[in-house]
């Protein structure tokens, strides 16, 4: 199952309202994966594919993992969080064919 992190501090107030507006686009895209969101000091212990946080939390972050991190500059736009997973080439891979086609 593709997993997608929500990472901010504390893993409660920014990580779930970025989650919220995330698990509302996955359905609107029609892009199965799992959400979790947590503090920045755990987040690599979940295993994921994609990790998103705002531009500060993702910046400061180990490169080295492996995993493609997705930083918000707005933690609250929706539409900005689209243009940001439409971007990534990991999520992009997720999309149902007729969804990239959309997008190319």
């Amino acid at each position: 199952m593709r997993k997608i992190i929500v990472a901010c501090n504390s893993g409660l107030g920014t990580s779930l309202m970025i989650r919220i507006n995330l698990e509302a686009l996955l359905k609107e895209l029609g892009v199965s994966a799992e959400v979790e969101h947590t503090d920045v000091t755990s987040m690599y212990a979940h295993g994921a594919d994609i990790i998103i946080g705002s531009s500060v939390i993702i910046d400061g972050l180990d490169a080295g993992h492996g995993v493609e991190a997705i930083g918000l500059d707005d933690i609250l736009d929706r539409q900005y969080l689209k243009r940001k997973l439409l971007d990534s080439p990991a999520f992009r891979q997720w999309l149902p064919a007729e969804r990239r086609e959309d997008i190319t």
